[in-house]
Formats: C-alpha cells, structure tokens, sequence
C-alpha cells in the first residue's frame, strides 16, 4: 500500500519584512488630481474677457493648465452652466466650446 505519511514536506522560508524608516518622505499628491474646478473655471474667464480665446477643447484646456482631461471637461460644463462658454459643437468625443459674448 501506499504510505500517506511519507509525503515530503514542505519548508517554508520566510522572506525578511523590510523595516519601514522613520524617514522615509511621504509621498506627494499630484497636484493634477488635486485643482478645485472653481479656480478652473476663474482662469478660463480671465482668459475668455481678455479676448485670448477663440475656442476651447478639453484637450486644449487639459495641456494649458497641465490638468486632467476629466477635471477639463468638468470645468468646462460649469462654465456653460455659468454663461461663460456657450457649446459650439456636441460631439460626444470631443465637444467645442466658443465664448459666449
């Protein structure tokens, strides 16, 4: 018969836990995720009352003011919301927004 018991057993080795220092530096916040949409949309109606602007993307907003695409497109609805912008074209990928004057 065949012997259960003798079955090889497995070694376990545990892997040294590094310590954790006391001086390790915490880690920074991007401060792309971290832009309240209010200060957005200040910049976008500066730029829009000086004239600057023919036209705005989220894409185009998103590399001026080195923020996400999604805080762009958020930004950009409140400013609709707020009279600033005014929707030009509603493509679903990329909306345009002209200044409403």
């Amino acid at each position: 018969m065949l012997d259960l018991s003798s079955k090889r057993e497995k070694t376990t080795t545990k892997k040294p836990t590094p310590k954790k220092s006391e001086s390790a530096k915490p880690t920074l916040l991007d401060y792309r995720y971290a832009v309240p949409i209010e200060d957005i949309v200040k910049k976008i109606e500066s730029e829009v009352s000086k004239g600057n602007v023919k036209y705005y993307t989220p894409y185009t907003l998103a590399q001026a003011l080195d923020i996400k695409i999604s805080a762009a497109k958020r930004a950009l609805r409140e400013a609709v919301k707020r009279g600033i912008l005014k929707l030009y074209s509603g493509g679903r990928r990329s909306p345009i927004f002209t200044p409403a004057k």
